[in-house]
């Protein structure tokens, strides 16, 4: 993804135009929804990074503030509060992009990737570039990075799941996005939108009975004590979205920009790792299982009952309630998964 680097050669060269200037100090508000808790969670390990570098290598010129924990906001808050320049870095889910760039519900084609390398490999690509490049034009935000990615797996209290059949009438909780809900429906479940903050009380109260999280996530909100089944589908591939504005990046000067990109690509490498590092310490299967979760795999032939369903309904509420420039990303995103795939192992 080259399109920060592309910003700060502008910036560079408009100093180098405009002549020397006196930097001024600047302070960076990141927020994300996690918590301040860089043990359990990788988006805050990988805001701590980037608060190091920012500061160390500025010589305290350049602060963070890290506001975790939702502190500025839901997720649609905190994007219009970086469009305006009051949040300067914006580790956003997917849900929240979706609210401003509608077509991005594509990313959410269930199955579409194999593994994190290829996921890592196409969002790093030149298809990583033409996805920040559409995400300006619609938002006027630029997309940073796209990092500390999981894939999801489906748990209920209600009974094991093995195949679709399973989840006939189950209430699932969804993020308010097309492309989940249509996934959810499609598998003969009733996707229910229910805000994050909320999704402890839903599943204690019996407002719905299921959701779908990668399994730190699930850590994070304490998921597992309200939840008694675990079905590994990883459908879908969840990770965070770093976003920031012009309106920030064009008051950097070139030295800043070179720090502030420095950050955010050690960042990205941190949450990353952070994110593994996580589920193979702490929140992989072994964790719903000592919390008391029966934890089931599906064989191929039963995911492949899961794929035969969830992506044709995906693709079809991409196309009719979305648009053709969500169809025309979710097949650039396919062609740029089989090309990693090709790259990466020599897959026919």
């Amino acid at each position: 993804m080259k399109n920060i680097q592309n910003t700060a050669l502008a910036c560079a060269m408009g100093a180098l135009l405009a002549g020397p200037a006196a930097a001024q100090s600047v302070t960076i508000v990141l927020a994300h929804e996690e918590p301040a808790d860089a043990t359990t969670s990788a988006a805050h390990m990988s805001a701590m990074v980037f608060k190091d570098i920012i500061e160390t290598r500025s010589n305290g010129d350049m602060v963070v503030d890290i506001q975790a924990a939702s502190t500025m906001g839901n997720q649609r808050e905190r994007m219009e509060l970086t469009q305006a320049d009051i949040i300067q870095v914006n580790i956003a889910a997917i849900g929240g992009l979706a609210q401003f760039y509608p077509a991005i519900n594509a990313i959410d084609l269930p199955f579409a990737f194999p593994d994190e390398i290829v996921a890592d490999h196409v969002f790093d690509g030149p298809f990583g570039d033409m996805l920040a490049e559409n995400i300006y034009a619609t938002t006027d935000l630029r997309l940073l990075a796209v990092t500390a990615g999981d894939f999801y797996v489906f748990t209920n209290s209600t009974r094991e799941v093995r195949s679709p059949a399973d989840m006939d009438g189950l209430r699932v909780r969804t993020m308010s996005v097309p492309s989940h809900l249509a996934m959810m429906n499609a598998l003969g479940a009733a996707a229910t939108p229910v805000p994050w903050d909320e999704l402890y009380s839903a599943l204690e109260t019996g407002v719905v009975d299921a959701q779908h999280n990668p399994i730190p996530i699930v850590a994070v909100g304490n998921l597992q004590e309200v939840q008694r089944y675990a079905t590994v589908t990883n459908h879908l591939y969840g990770a965070d979205w770093w976003v920031t504005s012009d309106l920030f990046l064009n008051n950097l000067t070139a030295e800043q920009m070179r720090i502030f990109t420095n950050a955010v690509e050690a960042a990205r490498t941190a949450g990353r790792g952070a994110k593994m590092g996580l589920r193979a310490t702490q929140f992989g299967t072994a964790f719903l299982e000592e919390n008391g979760i029966q934890v089931y795999a599906p064989t191929p032939e039963e995911l492949s009952q899961f794929r035969d369903l969830a992506a044709p309904a995906v693709m079809s509420v991409l196309a009719d309630e979305i648009g053709d420039d969500a169809v025309a990303l979710a097949e650039a995103m396919l062609d740029a998964v089989a090309t990693a795939e090709r790259e990466i192992y020599g897959a026919d």
